[in-house]
Parts: structure tokens; sequence; C-alpha cells
């Protein structure tokens, strides 16, 4: 037996704290092809932003090829270096992360991978506007998951279910096959169980114009809210 199939497959993150216990898991995420990890909404699979990583979940899901992945930071300031966003996004982006929301942002012009995806939003003049787009998430990591935010990378995330079913709240919803796939599963409890809103602020600096594309954690009450400009002389 390799060094590698005798280490542990299942981690309880709440049993990991200092940095010793991080840089072991950064080192367990990276070798790893396919990981099961919890988020502040559902659980999800993933792993290390790279094409082998989108393959794998795209086997044992059964997912479309072609439906774009969300990125998930770490920690905000990983996300906003990633930029340079325009004014009006980067104080949508302090006002909505961390938080349960899957936020649309321009496809970067740096990134090749992964694929963008795309919208498409109607112009005052008639006709539309496609764009390309990068699917963002900075969770607000619970508590037993607070190691999380300590990785220096990124991951590909889609929610660990199979295409189409119900996404999972524990590791006890996970779909067994689906958890049989992955190389490390990451175990911080019963976590929210409802998906991430998906906000589209992919022409929010050039018009100021946003919506909801999935309706999921938070609504659209809530998300106004956030994005609405302080008061005047508050």
């Amino acid at each position: 037996m390799s060094d590698s199939e005798a280490l542990p497959r299942l981690l309880d993150l709440r049993e990991l704290s200092g940095p010793h216990d991080a840089s072991g898991l950064a080192l367990r995420l990276w070798s790893a092809r396919l990981v099961c990890f919890p988020t502040d909404t559902v659980y999800g699979v993933g792993g290390v932003v790279r094409p082998e990583v989108a393959h794998a979940v795209v086997e044992a899901k059964g997912r479309d090829a072609g439906k774009p992945f969300q990125v998930v930071y770490p920690d905000r300031d990983k996300l906003l270096d990633e930029g340079p966003f325009g004014r009006r996004t980067t104080e949508a982006l302090l006002r909505l992360l961390p938080g349960p929301f899957t936020v649309l942002l321009p496809y970067p012009g740096h990134l090749s991978f992964p694929p963008p995806g795309a919208v498409t939003w109607d112009e005052p003049g008639g006709g539309t506007q496609r764009v390309q787009t990068y699917g963002v998430r900075v969770p607000r990591w619970p508590d037993g998951a607070a190691v999380l935010a300590t990785l220096p990378f990124r991951l590909l995330a889609s929610s660990a279910n199979p295409s189409g079913g119900e996404a999972p709240g524990s590791l006890d919803d996970v779909d067994a096959t689906l958890l049989e796939a992955c190389d490390l599963v990451l175990d911080a409890g019963p976590i929210h169980g409802t998906a991430s809103t998906v906000v589209d602020l992919s022409v929010y600096d050039d018009t100021g114009h946003w919506r909801i594309l999935r309706r999921g954690a938070t609504g659209e009450d809530e998300v106004a809210a956030l994005l609405a400009p302080p008061d005047e002389g508050a």
C-alpha cells in the first residue's frame, strides 16, 4: 500500500486547528483529483482549479460538460486580487461577500480556465448583449469548516449531487456513488442545505443593473438591501 493510500480518505474539519493542520489539508487537496467539501450553503464536489478536476466532476455527476463551474475563493481578498474590477463591482463584492451568493462577473481577460459561461441582457435600443461570465463564491465558512478560509488556492465546485438532484446539506445526504468517486471527503457536519443565490453582476459596473438568476438562501429584497447605496448623510 502506498503512502497516499494509507492516508485517511475522510477528514473531519472540526478536528483540524493550527497552521500545521491547515498546510497538511492544503497539500491533501492539491494532490486529490476529486474532493467532497462543505461550503456555507451545501456540500460541493470539485477540487483545485484544473481541467482534470473538471473532467472528474462531469464524469461523477453525469453533468453537462458545457455547463459552467463555480470557482470558490477561500476569502474575499483573494477574489479582489483577481481583478481589477470596476468601482461599482468592487463595492458590490464588498457588500455581498462572504455570503451565500454565487456572483456572475465579466470573465477576466487573463483567465483561460475554467471556460466562461454566458448570459444575455436586453439593450435599451433593442437587441441583446451577450456577456461572458465568471461565477464566483466566497462562502461565509461555518465554524466547522473555518480552516478552508486558509487555503492558498481556489476550488472548482459544483453541488455534490448527481445532475438534477437535490443539493446536500450533510455528508449523509450525498449520493453514495458520488461520494465513492471522491479521493478526499471533508466533513464539517450539517450545514444550511439551501443552494446559493445566483446574482448576475456581469453588466453592473457599466449600467448599475443586476438580477437574480436563481433564488437560493437569500431573496431579492435582501440582495437589493445589500446593494443599495448608503443613505445620504448617514
